[in-house]
C-alpha cells in the first residue's frame, strides 16, 4: 500500500507521520472514470443538440403555458376513453402473463445452478439479451405486419419484449436459492423435475411473482405507447387529441390514464410488500411431519399465484388471444420474416449516418440532464438518506407523480409546446423528465439498502453530513449509479421510435414513414444500427460492473 507523509500539525504531531493511500485499481480507475466521461459526453451532446440553461427555463415555461391552455379537461366521450383504457390494461395484463410463463422456463434454463448445461445456458441468455434489446414497438411493428391491427400484436410485443427483464430477474432468483433445500429433495430420492418444482420454486415463487407485477406496472405505460401503432387501446386517443391541438381532451385522457397508472402501481406495490415483507426465508416454511405450514407469505403467494391465473385467463379472452390465435400468429409471424429481411439500407443510406448520431446524443442529453436531476430526488425519497420524513414524503410524492406518466404523454406535451422545428430539444427534455423519474426510483430502491456500519465509521471520525454522503453514501452506491446511468441510457436509446412518431427525432421519424408506407425491409434497416448501439451500451455496463464489483 504506497503512503503521503502528513504536513506538521499546530499543537502537536510530527510532520512525518505516514498516512494510508488507496491503491490504484481497475476499480478505483473506473468509479473515478465513468462519472467524467459521462458528464464530458453529456454536456458536449447538450451543446451539438443547442440545449443551454436559457433553453431549459424557456422550455418549461412554454410547456407550463401549453398546460394553462389545456386546462380544464374534457372528454367528450367517457364511456369510449374508459372503454380504451380497460382495452389497454387487458393488453398490459395478457402480455406479462405471457412473458411471465416464457421468462420462468427461460430463467430456469439461464441459472447457473438448474441449466442442464453450458450450451443450453448460452442459448437462453442470448434469447433474454434479444428481447431486451429489441424496443416494443419494434416487436409490435413486426406482429401487425403479421397478424393485422388490434390488441394481439401489442400483448405478443409487451411478452416478448419483457422477456428480457423478467428472464434475467428469474435466473438471479434461482441462482440465489438455498442450495441445502435442492439437496434435502434430492436425497430422497427425487429427479431433476421434482427438485425444480420441490427445491427451488417454493423459494422463488414470492420473487418471481413480485417481479411479475412490477413488469405490470412498466407494461401498461408502454401499451398507451403501442396503441399508437394500431395495436389498441387508449394511446391512439391520446395522440389524436395532441394531433388536432384539442388539449383540454388531451389533458382529460391523460388524466384518465395517469389515474389508472397511479392505482395499478399502488396494488403492484402492495402485493410486492406482501409477498416479500417477511423476509427471504418466508417462501419456505419449516416442515412439521409431513405438512407444510400456511405461513402469512404462502397465503400471500398462493392467492397471488392463483388470482394471477385467473386475471391472466380474463386478459386473454378479452384480447382474443386464444390458443387457435397464438398458434396462427406464430404461423404468420414466419411469414413475415420475409418481408422484414434482408434490410434494405438504400432509401436510408444518406440519412442514417447523421439520424444515429442525432439519436445518441438525445440519449446521452436526456440520460445527462435525468440523472441530474434524478439521483439527488432519489436519495431524499430514501428513508436511510432523507434528512426528515417531510423531505422524504415531498420527494417521494414526486417522484410517484413522474413515474406516473407515460413517456409518450411526455412526448407529445414538450412538442406540443415547442413546437416541431425544435422537435430534437423538445424531445431531449421529455426524456429527461422520464429518465429523472427512472433514475430516481432506482437510487431510491439502492439507498435503502445501504449498510448502516461504514456511514457510522465516517460520521464517528468527525465526518460532517457532507463528507458523509461523498464518501459513506456515494461509495457504496458508485457501482450501482454507473449500472443504473447506462441502464437509462440503454432505455433512452431505444425511445427513438417515441420521439419518431411526433416528428421529434430524425431516425424515429424515417422509421414511422416507413412503417406507414409498410417498408419493412427498410424498418429493419433503420432498427439494426440502434439495436447495435444497445448492445455496445450493454457490453459497456457488463464490463464496468463487472470491474466495480
Amino acid at each position: 500500500m504506497t503512503t503521503r507523509t502528513a504536513p506538521a500539525r499546530a499543537g502537536g504531531g510530527s510532520a512525518g507521520t505516514a498516512w494510508p493511500r488507496p491503491p490504484r485499481s481497475a476499480r478505483r480507475a473506473a468509479a473515478w472514470g465513468f462519472p467524467i466521461v459521462f458528464v464530458a459526453l453529456g454536456l458536449t451532446a447538450l451543446n451539438w443538440l443547442g440545449v443551454g440553461i436559457g433553453g431549459l427555463i424557456d422550455g418549461f415555461g412554454e410547456v407550463v403555458g401549453l398546460l394553462a391552455r389545456a386546462w380544464p379537461p374534457t372528454l367528450s366521450d367517457p364511456a369510449t376513453t374508459f372503454a380504451h383504457v380497460l382495452d389497454t390494461l387487458w393488453m398490459a395484463v395478457a402480455g406479462t402473463a405471457l412473458a411471465t410463463v416464457l421468462a420462468a422456463v427461460l430463467g430456469v434454463l439461464a441459472a447457473g445452478t438448474t441449466s442442464p448445461g453450458r450450451a443450453v445456458r448460452a442459448v437462453a441468455l442470448s434469447v433474454i439479451v434479444a428481447c431486451r434489446a429489441v424496443p416494443d414497438i419494434v416487436f409490435a411493428v413486426f406482429f401487425v405486419a403479421a397478424v393485422g391491427i388490434g390488441p394481439l400484436p401489442g400483448v405478443l410485443a409487451l411478452g416478448l419484449h419483457s422477456v428480457g427483464m423478467l428472464g434475467k430477474l428469474f435466473a438471479e432468483a434461482v441462482e440465489q436459492a438455498d442450495e441445502g433445500v435442492r439437496e434435502a429433495v434430492a436425497g430422497t430420492g427425487a429427479g431433476p423435475a421434482q427438485r425444480l418444482l420441490a427445491g427451488v420454486l417454493p423459494q422463488v415463487a414470492p420473487a418471481w411473482i413480485a417481479a411479475a407485477l412490477y413488469r405490470l406496472d412498466i407494461n401498461f405505460r408502454g401499451s398507451v405507447l403501442l396503441g399508437a401503432v394500431g395495436a389498441g387501446g387508449i394511446g391512439l386517443d391520446l395522440k389524436t387529441a395532441f394531433g388536432f391541438t384539442d388539449y383540454p381532451e388531451a389533458t382529460g385522457i391523460a388524466l384518465v390514464t395517469v389515474g389508472v397508472v397511479l392505482v395499478v402501481e399502488a396494488l403492484s406495490v402492495a402485493l410486492r410488500g406482501q409477498l416479500l415483507g417477511a423476509g427471504p426465508t418466508a417462501a419456505v416454511p419449516p416442515v412439521r411431519g409431513l405438512r407444510v405450514p400456511w405461513t402469512r407469505a404462502r397465503i400471500a403467494t398462493h392467492l397471488a399465484g392463483w388470482g394471477a391465473l385467473v386475471l391472466a385467463v380474463i386478459a386473454f379472452w378479452r384480447v382474443g388471444a386464444s390458443p387457435a390465435a397464438l398458434a396462427g400468429a406464430a404461423a404468420g409471424s414466419v411469414q413475415a420474416l420475409g418481408e422484414f429481411f434482408p434490410p434494405d439500407f438504400a432509401p436510408v443510406a444518406d440519412a442514417l449516418g447523421q439520424g444515429l448520431l442525432e439519436t445518441a446524443a438525445i440519449a446521452l442529453g436526456a440520460t445527462f440532464l435525468g440523472a441530474l436531476a434524478g439521483v439527488p430526488l432519489g436519495l431524499l425519497a430514501a428513508r436511510a438518506v432523507a434528512p426528515d420524513n417531510g423531505v422524504r414524503l415531498a420527494a417521494r410524492t414526486l417522484l410517484v407523480a413522474l413515474r406516473s406518466i407515460p413517456d409518450l404523454l411526455l412526448v407529445l406535451i414538450f412538442v406540443a409546446a415547442f413546437g416541431l422545428m425544435d422537435g430534437p430539444v423538445a424531445g431531449t427534455l421529455a426524456l429527461a423528465v422520464f429518465t429523472a423519474a427512472l433514475v430516481a426510483k432506482l437510487v431510491a430502491d439502492d439507498a435503502e439498502e445501504l449498510r448502516a456500519g461504514p456511514r457510522e465509521a465516517v460520521l464517528s471520525a468527525g465526518a460532517g453530513p457532507l463528507q458523509e454522503l461523498t464518501v459513506a453514501v456515494f461509495g457504496q452506491l458508485t457501482p450501482r449509479l454507473v449500472t443504473t446511468t447506462l441502464y437509462a441510457l440503454d432505455v433512452n436509446l431505444r425511445a427513438f421510435f417515441i420521439l419518431g412518431i411526433v416528428g421529434a427525432g430524425e431516425l424515429g421519424y424515417a422509421l414511422s414513414q416507413h412503417i406507414r408506407a409498410l417498408n419493412h425491409d427498410v424498418v429493419t434497416a433503420i432498427v439494426l444500427p440502434v439495436f447495435m448501439l444497445v448492445l455496445i451500451v450493454e457490453a459497456i455496463s457488463a464490463r464496468l460492473r463487472s470491474t466495480l464489483r
